[in-house]
Formats: C-alpha cells, structure tokens, sequence
C-alpha cells in the first residue's frame, strides 16, 4: 500500500482507522498511537505488521511491545506509562463505533471515496483503483 500511496502523493489523502478485533490487538493498537505521542506512530505501526507473529499470539503482549519500542530508540517509559494509562481507549473505542457503523467486519477494510476494499490486496489493484477514482472526481458534472 504504501507504495501506491507514494504515487500518488499529493493527490490523495490516507486515514487510518485502527479497528481492533480482540484485547491483544487493542493494546498494540494503543501502543502504536502512544509511540505517535513521540512522532513515530507510522515506524511502529510497520514494525506491528512486520512482527506480527512476535506478539499476536501473547496474551499480555505489552512487554514485547516495549521490546519492539527500544529497537525504535522510543522512551519505552513514557510508552509504556501511556498505554497503561488507557488514554487511547476513548480514540480507539470511537474509531471502532466508526468502523461499524460502516459495516466494518474484518482487517483491512479500505475505502477509495466509496470503493470499498476488503482483504489485502495486490499494490496493482490499489493503484488502479485510486487512478479511477481519481479519473471519476476530474470528470466535470453534467
């Protein structure tokens, strides 16, 4: 995805919505907004993804977390001070009201305007979807 997003950067706009689907999940989820409290929410989302099997799996997987956090030269303190402070429960919990009211029921769930996006999906077909949204949007209106 992130190579679609390259380019066609300054023409489109991501967002992301973390939908979280069980308690481990939910405290990676917390723990990556943390890490954006010291301006690496994205370097820690990649790592989520790249170490996937490292803590999806634990019960309890803040410690690895923190683990991952010091690999990211982050003040794991200050992380790990934050996640257990719950602070992002209220964004998180909000984002998956958003998500289901979507009808949001698996990850990844994308949308391009209205196209919605279900599963991982080939960069190609991300690319083609965003140039013919984007081809639709400079279509003058009738």
């Amino acid at each position: 995805m992130e190579g679609a997003l390259k380019r066609f950067e300054g023409k489109v706009q991501f967002v992301l919505y973390p939908f979280v689907l069980n308690s481990r999940s939910e405290v990676a989820t917390e723990a990556a907004l943390c890490a954006g409290e010291q301006g690496r929410f994205w370097d820690f989302h990649r790592l989520l993804f790249r170490r996937q099997a490292q803590w999806s799996h634990i019960v309890n997987p803040l410690d690895r977390l923190l683990e991952f956090a010091t690999d990211l030269h982050l003040d794991t303190a200050a992380l790990a001070s934050c996640v257990k402070s719950d602070r992002m429960l209220k964004l998180i919990k909000a984002d998956l009201a958003y998500g289901a009211s979507l009808q949001v029921q698996s990850t990844p769930t994308l949308f391009v305007n209205n196209e919605r996006i279900i599963g991982a999906r080939p960069e190609v077909e991300l690319v083609r979807v965003i140039q013919q949204e984007l081809t639709r949007a400079q279509r003058p209106t009738p």
